[in-house]
């Protein structure tokens, strides 16, 4: 497949990139530094830009068949529009190209759990959503961007990412919280928004993912 990463100096977003080459996928990126990505060589087409430039976003969309989006801003706490406004240029970019499919990496803690998974909820509640709330605020709003889009999205909702290997096994529940949701390697969310790429039965909904 014709494959565009959107965030793709991040471990998410290098892992997507070196499983889609191993099975002979085309991939494009956007990067603001290229030469982070000096390790794919030729094989890959980058485009040199930032995603909140509409028309860097335009360019690194053009003639895929499906998008990921694995935009980040690691853990900082400042406000940012790197996820509505990245997200929105994404989209706009998609609709004027014609392609339709988009995955979205989002945060399984975005949504605090019940309260009778207590452990979950007082990490969520009272932690996270106090230090990351600038952050926080804007993945909602990113999310409610993908879910108003006209295009064929799944919001892949990552429990807390970790620098561990590729396994193939994991956890996932569809427009529910999944219990006991605590850590996820970045290669294995990499690997289930490649593996669900023709997913029609994942189009539309939010899946969390865990181990």
């Amino acid at each position: 497949m014709r494959l565009t990463v959107f965030g793709p100096t991040g471990g998410t977003g290098r892992s997507a990139i070196a499983q889609a080459l191993t099975v002979g996928d085309k991939v494009t990126v956007l990067a603001r530094n290229p030469a982070a990505l000096t390790e794919f060589g030729d094989r890959i087409t980058v485009v040199a830009g930032d995603v909140l430039d509409p028309s860097a976003a335009a360019r690194a969309v053009e003639g895929a068949e499906v998008v990921v989006s694995a935009l980040g801003i690691g853990m900082h706490r400042h406000a940012t529009t790197v996820y509505s406004q990245g997200t929105a240029n994404v989209i706009a970019a998609m609709r004027a190209d014609g392609a339709r499919r988009l995955l979205v990496v989002s945060t399984s803690s975005l949504e605090v759990p019940p309260a009778r998974q207590f452990a979950e909820w007082l990490i969520a509640r009272h932690l996270l959503h106090r230090i990351l709330a600038k952050p926080y605020a804007d993945m909602a709003l990113m999310e409610r961007h993908v879910r108003e889009s006209d295009l064929d999205w799944t919001l892949v909702r990552a429990a807390r990412l970790t620098s561990g290997s590729l396994t193939g096994n994991y956890r996932t529940a569809t427009d529910r919280k999944l219990r006991g949701c605590w850590s996820i390697s970045r290669p294995d969310v990499a690997h289930y928004c490649l593996n669900h790429a023709a997913d029609a039965d994942t189009v539309g909904h939010t899946v969390e993912i865990a181990y």
